[in-house]
C-alpha cells in the first residue's frame, strides 16, 4: 500500500482494493489555529498515519486551499496576481504552490519563474526555484529532463514554495495552435489529472507524516489566456477544469473596454457553476471607473467583493510577443500593494473555511429541515447523507469528511450511478450546451402562460417529439410538469377517446355534454409491477403494492385489471422467460407455459426480440388465449366495469424492481387491445427518450405497435429541469373537439410548456440524435444529411423540419433508423450472470441491473444490494439500491469506455461480496 505522503492517480480500470479506500477515509484529527488578521492553516500538519484514497481526476482536497486564477483576457496581470498573493502567503509563513498547468512561449516565457522570483525575492533565481514536467522539459530542450514529482524535487533556497509547469510548447500562440504546429497533443483528462495530482502532492507535502513545512499551505492554479481561452484540446479552459470546480479569482482587466470583457468573464464563470471568491483589477484609479463599475457588478450579481491593485508598471517585450516584467519595479509594485494582497488573502482564506463549515453542517441541517421523498429518516444515520457540492455530466462531487470528522474532507467525484432518479442524459462535455439553452430562454422569455399562445421554444421542443420517439405516430404534444402528472392527462385522453370509439359520446356533439351523467364507470388494463406515480389518479391504475397502502394512499381505490407479467433476465449465461408464480391471472395458475422460453431461452438478448421467431411461437399463441380471454370475460361479467384502454411501463418496469417484461408479452396485449379498438396507453416516462437504446421504447416491440398515447419526461430534458409531455395521435386529440369549451381537454399547469424546461428538452433531442455529439450513436439506413435529425437555424431560432425531402436530415424511420449501441458489454454481463450470489441480470440500452440473490423473496423492503452500493463509492459510483437490485444507469451519451470501467467495478464487488457469503462456492 502506498503512503499518505506518496499519494497517487490511477485510472478507474486500475483501481485499488476496497479496503485500502476505506482505511484512507481514517484521518487522524487535525487541529486549526489562528493569527491576527488571517486563518493560520499551520496546525493541520498533525501526523497521520493511514492509507491514502485512490485519487480520480477531478478530486480536490481540502486539506489545503487552492485557488484558480483567471483573467478576463491575456496580459491582464494574472502572473502578476499569483506572484503578489504567493509573496503575501509567504510573509505570513504559509507554504505555497504555484501551478501553470499550460503554459505557451516556453521557456523564453515561464510564468513559473516569474512567479518563483517575485513571490520569493530571489532575484534572478526564478529559472532555478521552478521545476517543469517531461512534456514542458521536451518544449525547453531538455527531452530528458522535467519532473512529475516538483514537490519532493522543488523548494528552492527558500524552501516551502513551490513553482511549477506542466506542460509547454515554444509558440507564443494558444495552446491548441501551438499543438497543431509542434504537436505533443495533451488530452482534457491528461491536463485534469496533472492538476489533481499535483495538488495532492502539494498536500501530502504539506500535510502529514512526509510534511517538511510544518504545517499546511495554500495552492494557485493560473490559467492561460481568458476564461473561454481553449486549452490544447480546443476545449475551453471553463469547461476543461469544470470537473474539479476549484474556487475562483477573476483577474479583471483595467484597460479601456475592460468593463466588459470582465463582467463577460464573471458570468461566464458563474454560469458554468464556479464560485468567484474575488474580482481584482490593477487599474489603479487610472480615471476609467473600471473598478468601480465592476465593483457594482460582482457585489450586487455575484456577491463577491473587487479588489484594486495600483496600476501595473510598464513591462517589457520578450520572445514572441509575451510580455514580463523587469527589474524592480514589479517588485515596487507587490510592495505598494501589499496590504491589499493581505485582504486579497484573508478573503481566500476565511472563504475556505466558511466553505468547509457549510459542507461538513449541510448533512446535519438537512436531517433537521429536510423531508426526503421514499426516505425512512429515522433508518438514515448521519454518515450516509451524501452532500452534494456539484455535478460534472454525470459524475456527482459528493463531499468526503475525514473518518473521525475533524479534518477539512475534500470533493470527490463519484459516477452518478442512479441518474438522479433516471434524469441524467449528457456527459460533461455536453452539460454546458444545456445549461446555455436555458439561460437563453430564462432571458429572452422568463415565464409566460401557455393557454392559447405559441413561443418559440415550445413549438422546437414539440418538434422534436414529434420527429423522434413520437414519429410516425404522434401529431399532438401537450406539455405537463413531471411524469406523474403526464399519466394523469394520458388516462383522461384515454377514456375520452374510448367513449368516442364506442359510441357513448359523439365526438364534437353538444349533446355529448348532456349524456355526460349516463357514461360508464370504467377500469384499465394494466400489469402488476408498473408504477406510474403518485398522484392519485396514477395511484389507482396501479395495483395493490406498498405504495398504495392505507398508510400511504388513503383514498386508494384499484381501477384496473391487473395482470401478473412474465420476465425475460439474464441467468446463468442464458436469457429466460420466467412466468409468474400463480399465473397471468388466478385463473392461470398452475399452468406450465413456455417451458422451452424458460430453460433453454437464448444466448443473445436481441433473439428475444425477433419477432419473426417469436410470434409464431407456441407462448406468443397462449399469450394471445390468456389476453382474449381476460378480456372476453370481463366484457361478459355485467357487474365488471368496462375495460377503457391498455396502461403500461414499456418494456422495463422502473420502481417495480427494473424488471424487464417479456417483451412478446407486451407486444401482444398491445396487438389484441389494438384489434379491439382499445386506446394503447404506454408510460415512456423511464424507459423512452434512448433510456433503452431506442428514442421511443415503443419501437423495440416491433411493427404494429406504436401506442395512441404516451408520456415522456426524465430523460426528455436530459437531467437539468422537469417536464413531461403526453403525445398524441390526432385521433385521441379529435376526441375533445366540440362547440363549447367544456369539451375540452380541462387540465393544466401554471408552469405548462415553460421556455427553459421547453428549450432545453429541444436541445436535449438534438444532442442526443447528433451523431457528433453523441459517441453512441449508430445510424442505420440512409446516409443522414444533417446532424441532428432537426435543425434550428441558430441556437435560439426556430426548427424547421423539412417534410419533402425524406432522405435528407429529418427521414422516415424507414430512410434513417437511430439506435444507441450495446453500452454494456454482453459478455462481461454474463459473466456476473453466473455468480453464485446473483439471482439474475437485465441489461438494455443505458440500464444494468443486478438482482442480488438474498435468499428470499427479494423486493422494494429487501436491503441485500445496499452493502454493494456502499463499497462500490470506492470505485468512485454513488448508486442507489433498488431493494435486493443493485442498478447502475449511464447516460445515452455516456463514452463506452467509462461504462466498461464501472461494468469492472460492479462485477469486482459482487464477487469480493459472492466470496465472503460463501467460500464453498468456489
Amino acid at each position: 500500500m502506498t503512503s499518505r505522503g506518496a499519494r497517487r492517480l490511477i485510472g478507474l480500470a486500475s483501481l485499488t482494493p476496497p479496503n485500502a479506500w476505506l482505511a484512507a477515509q481514517q484521518g487522524a484529527q487535525r487541529a486549526r489555529s489562528t493569527i491576527v488578521g488571517l486563518v493560520n492553516l499551520r496546525g493541520l500538519g498533525a501526523a497521520r498515519d493511514f492509507h491514502t484514497p485512490v485519487l480520480a481526476a477531478g478530486n480536490l482536497s481540502l486539506e489545503v486551499p487552492a485557488f484558480c486564477v483567471w483573467g478576463a483576457n491575456t496580459a491582464v496581470g494574472k502572473t502578476l496576481v499569483s506572484a503578489g498573493l504567493a509573496r503575501s502567503a509567504r510573509r505570513h509563513g504559509l507554504p505555497t504552490f504555484y501551478l501553470k498547468p499550460v503554459q505557451t512561449g516556453f521557456p523564453d516565457d515561464s510564468d513559473a519563474s516569474f512567479v518563483a522570483e517575485k513571490a520569493t525575492g530571489a532575484r534572478g533565481q526564478g529559472p532555478g526555484m521552478s521545476t517543469m514536467g517531461h512534456h514542458a522539459a521536451t518544449a525547453a530542450g531538455r527531452a530528458q529532463g522535467g519532473t512529475n514529482l516538483p514537490l519532493t524535487d522543488g523548494g528552492g533556497p527558500a524552501g516551502n514554495f513551490w513553482a511549477h509547469t506542466e506542460y509547454a510548447w515554444r509558440r507564443a500562440v494558444g495552446p491548441h495552435v501551438a499543438v497543431a504546429e509542434e504537436g505533443r497533443f495533451v488530452s482534457d483528462r491528461a491536463l485534469l489529472a496533472s492538476v489533481t495530482n499535483q495538488l495532492a502532492q502539494f498536500a501530502d507535502t504539506v500535510v502529514g507524516p512526509n510534511e517538511r513545512s510544518g504545517g499546511a499551505g495554500i495552492a494557485f492554479v493560473e490559467t492561460a489566456g481568458g476564461v473561454c481561452s481553449p486549452g490544447p484540446s480546443g476545449t475551453p479552459q471553463c469547461d476543461l477544469l469544470r470537473p474539479m470546480r476549484m474556487p475562483a479569482i477573476l483577474v479583471g482587466d483595467g484597460n479601456l473596454g475592460g468593463i466588459s470583457t470582465t463582467l463577460a468573464s464573471l458570468d461566464v464563470l458563474s454560469m458554468r457553476g464556479y464560485d468567484v471568491v474575488a474580482v481584482v483589477v490593477a487599474d489603479g484609479g487610472a480615471g476609467l471607473g473600471n473598478s468601480d463599475a465592476i465593483d457594482r457588478y460582482a457585489s450586487t450579481y455575484h456577491g463577491c467583493p473587487t479588489f484594486r491593485l495600483p496600476r501595473v508598471p510598464e513591462r517589457r517585450v520578450v520572445g514572441g510577443g509575451a510580455t514580463a516584467g523587469s527589474g524592480e519595479e514589479i517588485f515596487e509594485w507587490m510592495d505598494e500593494g501589499a496590504k491589499t494582497f493581505d485582504a486579497l488573502l484573508g478573503r481566500l482564506v476565511r472563504w475556505h473555511d466558511a466553505r468547509i463549515a457549510k459542507l461538513r453542517g449541510a448533512a446535519d441541517e438537512a436531517r433537521e429541515i429536510l423531508w426526503w421523498p421514499f426516505t425512512q429518516h429515522d433508518m438514515v444515520p448521519r454518515e450516509n447523507v451524501a452532500v452534494i457540492d456539484s455535478r460534472s455530466g454525470e459524475d456527482f462531487g459528493v463531499y468526503v469528511e475525514d473518518a473521525e470528522g475533524a479534518g477539512p474532507g475534500s470533493v470527490q467525484l463519484r459516477f452518478d450511478g442512479a441518474a438522479s432518479w433516471w434524469t441524467q442524459g449528457v456527459s460533461k462535455e455536453l452539460q454546458h450546451r444545456l445549461v446555455r439553452a436555458a439561460a437563453a430562454a430564462a432571458g429572452r422569455w422568463g415565464h409566460v402562460m401557455f393557454p392559447e399562445n405559441a413561443h418559440e421554444a415550445a413549438l422546437d421542443a414539440a418538434r422534436g417529439l414529434l420527429i423522434g420517439a413520437g414519429r410516425s405516430w404522434a401529431t399532438r404534444v401537450f406539455y405537463s410538469d413531471n411524469g406523474s402528472t403526464a399519466m394523469e392527462v394520458a388516462v383522461k385522453m384515454a377514456i375520452r377517446a374510448f367513449y368516442v370509439r364506442k359510441g357513448h359520446v359523439e365526438a364534437g356533439s353538444p349533446s355529448a355534454i348532456e349524456t355526460a351523467d349516463a357514461l360508464p364507470q370504467v377500469q384499465v388494463l394494466a400489469l402488476d409491477g408498473s408504477y406510474h406515480g403518485d398522484t392519485l389518479g396514477t395511484m389507482d391504475m396501479q395495483a395493490p403494492s406498498v405504495f398504495t397502502g392505507p398508510l400511504q394512499t388513503p383514498w386508494y381505490k384499484p381501477r384496473g385489471l391487473f395482470m401478473n407479467p412474465p420476465t425475460l433476465q439474464l441467468r446463468k449465461g442464458r436469457w429466460v422467460v420466467t412466468q409468474p408464480r400463480g399465473g397471468i391471472r388466478p385463473e392461470f395458475e398452475g399452468e406450465s407455459w413456455g417451458s422451452d422460453e424458460a430453460t433453454r431461452g437464448w444466448e443473445t438478448r436481441a433473439e428475444a426480440f425477433d419477432w419473426a421467431t417469436r410470434d409464431g411461437s407456441d407462448l406468443a399463441k397462449r399469450y394471445r388465449f390468456a389476453v382474449e380471454k381476460i378480456l372476453d370475460e370481463n366484457a361478459a361479467d355485467p357487474t365488471a366495469a368496462p375495460v377503457a384502454a391498455l396502461v403500461m411501463e414499456c418494456v422495463l418496469h422502473g420502481a417495480g424492481g427494473m424488471d424487464l417484461i417479456d417483451p412478446l408479452f407486451q407486444r401482444t396485449l398491445i396487438l389484441v387491445c389494438k384489434e379491439r379498438g382499445l386506446p394503447v396507453v404506454l408510460d415512456e416516462v423511464f424507459a423512452g427518450i434512448w433510456r433503452l437504446g431506442a428514442e421511443g421504447a415503443w419501437e423495440l416491440l416491433g411493427d404494429g405497435c406504436a401506442p395512441d398515447i404516451s408520456c415522456y419526461a426524465k430523460l426528455l430534458t436530459g437531467g437539468l429541469v422537469p417536464l413531461a409531455i403526453t403525445a398524441s395521435t390526432e385521433d385521441v386529440f379529435d376526441a375533445f373537439r366540440g362547440p363549447t369549451k367544456t369539451h375540452a381537454l380541462l387540465h393544466g399547469h401554471s408552469y405548462t410548456a415553460y421556455p427553459v424546461g421547453c428549450a432545453v428538452a429541444a436541445e436535449a433531442m438534438r444532442i442526443y440524435r447528433d451523431p457528433e455529439a453523441n459517441p453512441n450513436l449508430i445510424v442505420e439506413g440512409a446516409e443522414p444529411v444533417g446532424g441532428s435529425g432537426f435543425e434550428s437555424g441558430d441556437r435560439g431560432g426556430g426548427l424547421r423540419i423539412d417534410r419533402e425531402r425524406p432522405s435528407g436530415p429529418v427521414a422516415s424511420s424507414s430512410d434513417r433508423k437511430l439506435r444507441l449501441r450495446e453500452l454494456w458489454d454482453e459478455t462481461a454481463v454474463r459473466e456476473i450472470s453466473l455468480l453464485p450470489n446473483v439471482a439474475g441480470v437485465t441489461a438494455i440500452g443505458c440500464v444494468l441491473a443486478v438482482e442480488v440473490d438474498d435468499g428470499g423473496g427479494g423486493g422494494y423492503s429487501s436491503g441485500a444490494a445496499k452493502e454493494i452500493v456502499l463499497k462500490l463509492r470506492a470505485h468512485s459510483i454513488q448508486a442507489r439500491p433498488l431493494g435486493n437490485v443493485l442498478y447502475v444507469m449511464c447516460a445515452p451519451t455516456t463514452a463506452p469506455e467509462r461504462c466498461a470501467q464501472i461494468l469492472q467495478s460492479v462485477t469486482r464487488e459482487l464477487r469480493a461480496s459472492a466470496m465472503d457469503d460463501d467460500d464453498d462456492a468456489w
